[in-house]
């Protein structure tokens, strides 16, 4: 995960995951489809591609590009109702923090409010701003 020249934002990657589809199941690339949509209305998106290792050709990845206050939070309102949707679902979620990957997964009721205070400190910390403060509550 790279940074953009001269940009500050946090940049998540996101890979939907379901127990019940295969990648390649036209219900499944639909239901996904949705997703980023979703997200698409409320923060940054961008897709990249990458090789992965063993497989032929690229696989698509969603990136989230959180650079306002606000972003995590749309962010994670929009994973919390996709994943209530389908609790065989989950979203695996990767950024890079200072040159190490970090990774979380979300799935069914998981995403809470110390998950995405995790996210956002890292997006305060690559943004310049300051992180969320440990003494604020849950909304």
């Amino acid at each position: 995960m790279t940074e953009l020249s001269g940009d500050r934002r946090l940049e998540l990657v996101i890979e939907p995951r379901s127990d019940d589809y295969d990648a390649a199941d036209d219900r499944w690339r639909a239901q996904v489809g949705t997703l980023h949509r979703d997200l698409a209305a409320q923060v940054e998106t961008f897709q990249r591609s990458r090789s992965e290792l063993g497989a032929k050709g690229t696989v698509d990845e969603v990136i989230l590009a959180l650079g306002s206050s606000g972003a995590p939070t749309a962010a994670e309102e929009s994973l919390r109702a996709w994943l209530q949707r389908d609790k065989n679902r989950s979203i695996d979620v990767r950024w890079d923090e200072d040159g190490v990957e970090r990774h979380v997964t979300f799935s069914g009721d998981n995403v809470d409010a110390a998950t995405v205070k995790e996210i956002a400190r890292a997006a305060a910390a690559r943004v310049g701003g300051l992180a969320w403060s440990s003494d604020t509550e849950r909304s």
